[in-house]
């Protein structure tokens, strides 16, 4: 018996949704057009082409899976990797996407639009843990099914309606969608149909990556030949792209000049040679004003040398593990850089999701006016999703997103968008690339003999990531092909900042492949280059207690491109210990005040502390009707652990969470505490990667596991929370004020 096995679906059934059909479309949320937003901005006579994007050979899993990560990049095959890569895992996400197909399913609450559309929603099982992962305005495939033919096995119309989602109540397991152009729909109210339902995997999600892979190729090979600066290079490049010519003397290579270290290598290949060297100690006090005044020495450190810009020129990253103030940090060097810094006008700040971008935008909202900071967003973004201090900030046309004006939005001090809509920016051509080529193309055609200027100012001169290592690395590369300086640029007043703030040791990309460099951020990836990780002064460098303090005796050094946060601010100091010892080399110094509110809890054991190991013996068995591994006996232990906090009257429900790595025992437990024996509606119940970044006054982590035999299955499919180091840090790092761990212990000590 393979416990792993699918719900069986028929044949009859199944069968349909391999057929051809007559396909109607429904039309998506209008997108931006750039090609006039270029046209009436920037104009396309002095634009660079865009580079054309690789097509990978067909490669075997075998193959791909042999492709050495610093062996690809390092000879000029960046692109071919990542793309090859990201073609693996698009045909992996169709595979698990055709898992979630629906069969025979109902729609619910039809309503019929006489312009020829229907609103109606459908119960999608599993929506709520992103299994199928959908967003507004993808497309869902429905098909209709025809039971009334005198026969046993059922047909179908031959029609295939493209929908469209409208809504997506996450909480509820609903999708709400439009189906446009429909014959049947008026029948659809009496007659109660029932459709085949498929989730084709959206190309949009990943065409920002596909495009952004040859602009950073060709970057890259452009850098190699600039070694040397041509003369007048930018005008150059200005006049190459436009219908002037130009004189082989103004194309000759200055050998005179020094060596050009190209900036995009530096950024995604940091070696020491790209750091500047520290001769003397550090000062004892801090020159800065900050802004945030509860800065503690770390934050205050980390931000003096980002912006007084004395460790070299490669990534800054900030290493930030659970509570430590990463956004924090990084919102004040927003403030810094635009502020008080030199060199600095137009900041770009980013984040892999968007209320990550959401919550930056409002702790940036009361230092900046609607025409200095920008939240950007891509035109299919619900209205409902966007809090409403952040709505103030964004570009509205025409019931949808948009973006500025050209002369607004280059006005504006800080754009704030994630990484996939900072794309956004690439195809309106306003790169710096793009905006250098153009601003001297138009010059040097005006003026052909005009002299250019000794020092170039970048538009975009620093880029801010936060929650990187959450971002796969083509994702993070859009916004750093916006700020990525023009080829031959050895005349810039200054190069642009790259700074990432992130924890290498908690959950990283999310992917459909249990094993993929994708699942490799690029912020985890450089923190794992020697320049960082040998660096003497990295988190657990000698294996000693760190952080290590700077002495005279180890100078000269390479100054540090990194910090380390180590004060936290959630936990207290028991929760804290396990995951300070076993991810953080005995880093984490637990600074949250009031953490003792809940001691007085009759269910702690011992000295009391808040934390509880709780045996449990019961067997964990398939669930067949959620499809997967659940644990009745640990449910209920679960619920009742929660039930007593909550009638001890110490801590509220909403302020509880129970998580279980396992779906079905994420069912099982919601259906268990929202049962009339507990009525425990406030609970908040979810799968462990749906709290990393969240936090819960107590959390109860369900391990479910009682089964060794299928530890090392848990571990290949990436399933479980034994021996995934990363799984459990998430799990671990949530509780503020109490901690109860739920499991076999047996099955646990053998992590």
């Amino acid at each position: 018996l393979n416990v792993f096995a699918q719900p069986f679906v028929s044949e009859a059934l199944s069968v349909i949704n391999e057929l051809d059909g007559h396909v109607i479309d429904t039309a998506g949320v209008k997108e931006i057009n750039f090609e006039i937003y270029v046209g009436r901005c920037l104009g396309w006579d002095f634009l660079p082409v865009i580079p054309r994007p690789i097509t990978p050979p067909s490669i075997t899993s075998t193959a791909l899976a042999s492709l050495k990560l610093t062996e690809a990049l390092m000879h000029g095959s960046y692109e071919y990797y990542f793309r090859a890569h990201l073609e693996a895992e698009i045909e992996c996400q169709k595979t698990e996407n055709e898992t979630y197909a629906l069969f025979g399913h109902p729609i619910k609450n039809p309503h019929f639009d006489p312009q020829g559309s229907t609103t109606c929603s459908i119960l999608v099982p599993g929506l709520r843990e992103n299994s199928p992962y959908v967003e507004e305005d993808d497309i869902i495939q429905l098909r209709e099914l025809i039971y009334d033919r005198g026969e046993p096995a059922p047909g179908w119309t031959g029609i295939i309606y493209n929908a469209r989602v409208l809504a997506v109540r996450r909480k509820d397991n609903i999708l709400v969608i439009r189906i446009d152009g429909s014959p049947h729909v008026p029948e659809w109210i009496r007659s109660s149909p029932r459709f085949n339902i498929q989730f084709p995997v959206p190309m949009k999600r990943y065409r920002p990556m596909k495009d952004t892979l040859p602009i950073i190729q060709e970057a890259l090979r452009r850098a190699d030949k600039a070694r040397y600066p041509p003369i007048n290079g930018i005008a150059n490049q200005a006049l190459a792209n436009s219908s002037t010519p130009s004189t082989d003397s103004e194309k000759a290579i200055d050998l005179t000049s020094p060596p050009i270290t190209p900036w995009l290598q530096s950024m995604l290949f940091p070696v020491e040679a790209d750091c500047d060297t520290q001769t003397k100690l550090n000062p004892a006090n801090f020159k800065q004003v900050f802004f945030d005044d509860q800065l503690n020495w770390e934050q205050k450190k980390a931000i003096e040398s980002i912006c007084s810009r004395n460790y070299g020129t490669l990534p800054f990253l900030v290493s930030g593990p659970p509570g430590t103030g990463k956004t924090k940090t990084l919102v004040e060097v927003a403030l810094q850089l635009v502020e008080r810094s030199e060199g600095v006008s137009h900041v770009l700040f980013c984040a892999p999701s968007d209320p990550a971008a959401d919550m930056i935008v409002q702790r940036l909202s009361s230092h900046f006016s609607r025409n200095e900071l920008l939240r950007l967003n891509r035109s299919s973004r619900p209205f409902a999703e966007v809090p409403g201090g952040v709505l103030p900030f964004c570009c509205v046309c025409e019931d949808r997103f948009d973006l500025p004006k050209f002369q607004q939005i280059m006005a504006c001090k800080l754009v704030v968008t994630t990484c996939r809509d900072a794309s956004l920016l690439l195809h309106s051509r306003l790169s710096n690339v793009d905006l250098i080529a153009a601003e001297y193309g138009l010059r040097c055609s005006i003026n052909p003999d005009a002299t250019p200027p000794a020092i170039v100012d970048l538009h975009w001169t620093a880029l801010l990531i936060d929650e990187a290592a959450q971002a796969m690395e083509p994702e993070a590369l859009i916004p750093l092909a916006i700020v990525v300086p023009p080829p031959g640029s050895a005349s810039l007043a200054s190069q642009p900042l790259v700074i990432m703030a992130g924890d290498e040791h908690q959950f990283g990309p999310r992917t459909s492949l249990a094993s993929s460099p994708l699942k490799t951020s690029l912020f985890a990836r450089l923190f794992a280059r020697a320049v960082y990780s040998e660096h003497p002064l990295s988190r657990g460098k000698s294996g000693e207690r760190q952080p290590k303090t700077l002495k005279q005796t180890m100078l000269p050094i390479a100054r540090p491109a990194f910090a380390n946060l180590i004060r936290n601010y959630r936990s207290h100091p028991a929760i804290l210990a396990v995951p300070s010892s076993r991810f953080y080399f005995d880093t984490l110094e637990p600074e949250a005040a009031d953490t003792d509110c809940l001691s007085s809890w009759s269910g702690w054991r011992g000295r009391k502390w808040p934390v509880l190991l709780h045996n449990n013996d019961s067997e964990d068995s398939m669930d067949l009707e959620n499809g997967g591994w659940s644990n009745a006996g640990e449910a209920q232990l679960a619920c009742e652990c929660a039930a007593s906090l909550v009638k001890s009257g110490l801590v509220a429900q909403k302020d509880i969470c129970i998580m279980s790595p396992f779906k079905a025992q994420v069912a099982r437990l919601r259906g268990i505490v929202r049962d009339p024996r507990f009525g425990l509606w406030d609970i908040d119940i979810g799968p462990t990667e749906a709290f990393q970044g969240l936090e819960r006054s107590v959390v109860i982590l369900c391990t479910t596991r009682s089964k060794q035999g299928f530890v090392t299955s848990d571990v290949l499919s990436n399933q479980g929370i034994i021996n995934l180091p990363k799984t459990m840090n998430v799990a671990l790092t949530r509780a503020k004020f109490g901690l109860i761990v739920i499991g076999r212990r047996g099955v646990l000590v053998s992590d």
